[in-house]
């Protein structure tokens, strides 16, 4: 029986890319709602903690914890949408636009990210950068092989998920 599952998984799986990224995208997740125990440490690390402050200060003490969940969140919701882009969870409503949205932030991420260390190179910014970077391409390339001309082909498991619903007779 697990086995069979396991088969199931793997043919609805033909997008590894997208499956990556999701994968990535919890784990980022995951990592945000985890650091909020030690949040100021973690803002200090990665040099916010001035701005954060002064978000406290203005807008009352929650707000830091608060834009730090909302960032979970989005990450999280960034996951869901890949795991529905490779077959795993049901289609999402808007998937296309907003797979290549996900990319199109992620690799913009990245370019801010480069701008950032030609004017002060840091290990954390370039490991940041990388992430995003291969975030973005991940759905970037995972969406136009979702969404490729080649889209009626066995190897797209939305494709087959509509087939086999239009292909049941409502009426007999």
């Amino acid at each position: 029986m697990a086995l069979q599952h396991d088969d199931k998984l793997k043919n609805r799986t033909k997008n590894y890319e997208l499956f990556i990224g999701a994968i990535i995208n919890f784990i980022i997740g995951i990592g945000h709602v985890v650091c909020m125990s030690c949040l100021n440490r973690v803002f200090e690390i990665y040099g916010i903690a001035d701005i954060m402050n002064r978000f406290a200060e203005t807008y009352g003490n929650n707000i830091p914890y608060m834009l730090t969940l909302i960032i979970a969140f989005c990450f999280f919701v960034c996951g869901i949408y890949g795991l529905s882009g490779c077959g795993i969870i049901p289609k999402l409503p808007l998937l296309k636009p907003v797979t290549f949205v996900i990319a199109t932030v992620f690799l913009l991420r990245t370019v801010w990210g480069i701008s950032i260390m030609i004017k002060d190179f840091s290990c954390l910014e370039l490991s940041s950068a990388s992430v995003s970077a291969c975030v973005g391409f991940l759905y970037l390339f995972g969406g136009i092989k979702l969404f490729s001309k080649n889209i009626h082909t066995k190897n797209n498991p939305i494709y087959e998920r509509r087939r086999s619903w239009s292909s049941k007779k409502l009426f007999h």
